[in-house]
């Protein structure tokens, strides 16, 4: 049976089944090592939704809110930032306060791919955000680049807009997060 799982404690099992995913679908420059997956997992262990088919990993929704500094890095240059962001411009969540949040990676295990899982993932990072709204965590903005036409699909798909072609002809996208949004979203989760 497949199904999302929310994990706010993730282990070193789930990292590894997320790098072999990884290692299947992106090329070796898109891929990050343990040590740079497992130093964001330390900063903040709540960035996860899961995608499982009974015990087995089968995909990931990775997102961390990160410091307004990295934010500004991201939004005005023409680079694209993935395994080089280190743990100290992340944050961890705190209630009544407001975040900007990094889509780093949406990804789906090749067998699985064309099955319509993507609904569950997107499914369950409208839950996340609704969790996190009734547990007085707030977002203001998501930023993500997309990698692959899926992943470019998807950002539209979920309401990012374009912000910029980067030199490396990836896409920068944002998702500016308001009432309206999370309006939205919570007719979605119910």
């Amino acid at each position: 049976m497949i199904s999302t799982k929310y994990i706010e404690d993730i282990d070193i099992d789930i990292i590894k089944a997320i790098l072999e995913i990884d290692s299947i679908v992106y090329p070796e420059h898109l891929q990050g090592t343990f040590d740079e997956v497992y130093g964001r997992f330390k900063a903040n262990r709540d960035t996860l939704i899961l995608l499982f088919d009974e015990y087995r990993v089968i995909g990931y929704f990775c997102m961390f809110p990160i410091k307004d500094k990295l934010y500004n890095e991201i939004l005005n240059s023409d680079r694209f930032y993935d395994s080089d962001i280190p743990s100290e411009s992340i944050v961890r969540y705190e209630p009544h306060n407001t975040y900007k949040l990094y889509a780093i990676s949406t990804v789906i295990h090749p067998d699985y791919q064309g099955k319509g899982l993507s609904k569950l993932l997107v499914n369950g990072f409208y839950a996340y955000m609704m969790n996190k709204k009734k547990n007085n965590i707030f977002f203001s903005s998501i930023l993500t680049t997309a990698v692959t036409n899926g992943g470019d699909y998807l950002s539209r798909k979920l309401g990012f807009e374009k912000k910029k072609t980067l030199n490396d002809g990836y896409v920068l996208y944002e998702l500016l997060i308001d009432d309206t949004y999370y309006t939205m979203v919570e007719k979605v989760v119910q």
